[in-house]
């Protein structure tokens, strides 16, 4: 019990996902990427630029809520692997989303930031848009239609 300890603490708490355990990372059954199902409303992501560290993390936004703390739809935290990556999200039907990720190679579960508040680590975007001025993303560059059968969509990791 002693890689859980911290976790069970009191009742309330979440149990670490197994996978967690095992590679030392703090992940939870509620990180878990969901099950990849063809023609299943759902993003089917390949995330490029991965590190065989850490943990990659991905979140998924509508447009009334785009990157507001309190806005996502869906959270994911996996444990990273080396190459290109493949998670997939369910969504709750179709439509326009956009999603947000960055890899945690310390496994802190934060985004490491610079003096000037740009990312440390690796982080991508939907649609992988270029961003060199200090700004947020903006929805529209960032936004994917997703159809009753799903969709696949490529993000890349930049490396900062």
């Amino acid at each position: 019990m002693a890689a859980t300890s911290t976790a069970l603490a009191n009742d309330e708490a979440e149990p670490r996902s197994e996978i967690g355990v095992e590679r030392g990372l703090e992940l939870y059954d509620t990180d878990a990427a969901d099950r990849c199902i063809l023609g299943y409303h759902q993003v089917r992501l390949t995330i490029n630029n991965v590190y065989e560290e850490g943990i990659l993390k991905l979140e998924l936004f509508g447009e009334n809520d785009f990157m507001k703390s309190s806005g996502k739809l869906r959270r994911i935290r996996v444990p990273a692997e080396a190459g290109p990556m493949k998670v997939c999200i369910h969504v709750p039907g179709a439509g326009e989303y956009a999603i947000v990720g960055y890899h945690d190679i310390d496994g802190d579960r934060k985004l490491d930031k610079k003096w000037n508040f740009r990312p440390k680590e690796p982080f991508g975007l939907s649609n992988n848009p270029v961003i060199e001025s200090l700004r947020l993303p903006k929805w529209e560059e960032t936004r994917f239609t997703v159809p009753h059968d799903g969709v696949e969509i490529s993000i890349n990791l930049v490396d900062p």
